[in-house]
């Protein structure tokens, strides 16, 4: 097997993990991620990320009912909370009685920078043998998180990532075609879209009844999941927190 094969190989078994085995994770472990997911892109080298371990039993508890009762995440071999950081940034600036023009493009720079970085972290751990299960359910009730991880301005929580060894396996969840969401030189026309989207249908439901929910598919559960606002309070709490979104 080649290297490329070796690396997609991983890639494509990625699945989320719910169900995870005691053993927690070594921090020797851990920083060996860290030190290769810190080598994902970075804008202008700015590395607008921190990784927070939650380590306080009572915390993980107290984290697992803000996210919704998700109890993955205090049994977890271990919990991170990731954020886009520009708290760096502006201290620098203040050592040098420079200004920080603040913009909502700080904030998408965060919050790619970010996701690239745990993208790359999650690929780490789980070439390692763990599991992973991002966790966007600590937006639910953000302010709470907050308070209780008592992060400063310029710091921007945007999920948690739960690792540690499965316990089982529910397998991978099939995607879109690549030629779905893969498009030269225009984007694909109304049509175009809607006939890949119902062409998956017919994968995503034989997937769903397979793990026992007949009538279910892929697209039902978009167009469920976004008919109504989805956290509406994110923007007043990340201005909040210094995010300027001008």
């Amino acid at each position: 097997m080649t290297d490329a094969d070796s690396v997609l190989g991983a890639m494509r078994r990625h699945r989320s993990i719910r169900d995870f085995g005691p053993e927690p994770v070594p921090d020797e472990h851990t920083e060996r991620a860290v030190e290769a997911a810190q080598c994902a892109a970075t804008s202008s080298w700015i590395q607008a990320y921190q990784l927070l371990q939650v380590i306080d039993p009572a915390e993980r508890a107290a984290l697992a009912e803000l996210a919704g009762g998700q109890p993955q995440v205090e049994r977890a071999g271990a919990f991170f909370i990731l954020s886009g950081d520009t708290r760096r940034h502006r201290l620098l600036a203040r050592r040098e009685g420079a200004p920080y023009a603040n913009s909502a493009e700080l904030f998408v720079l965060a919050t790619v920078d970010a996701s690239l970085f745990a993208q790359n972290l999650t690929l780490a751990f789980e070439s390692m043998g763990y599991g992973t299960c991002y966790i966007g359910g600590i937006r639910n009730r953000l302010a709470e998180v907050d308070r209780l991880l008592e992060l400063p301005e310029g710091v921007y929580p945007l999920f948690g990532l739960c690792v540690g060894v499965p316990a089982s396996d529910p397998g991978t969840r099939p995607r879109l075609p690549a030629r779905a969401i893969w498009s030269q030189g225009r984007y694909p026309s109304d049509a175009e879209v809607m006939a890949s989207a119902d062409a998956f249908d017919e994968r995503s439901a034989a997937y769903y009844e397979q793990r026992g929910a007949p009538g279910r598919n892929w697209s039902g559960g978009v167009w469920r999941k976004f008919r109504r606002p989805l956290r509406p309070d994110l923007r007043g709490f990340y201005d909040s927190k210094g995010a300027s979104f001008d």
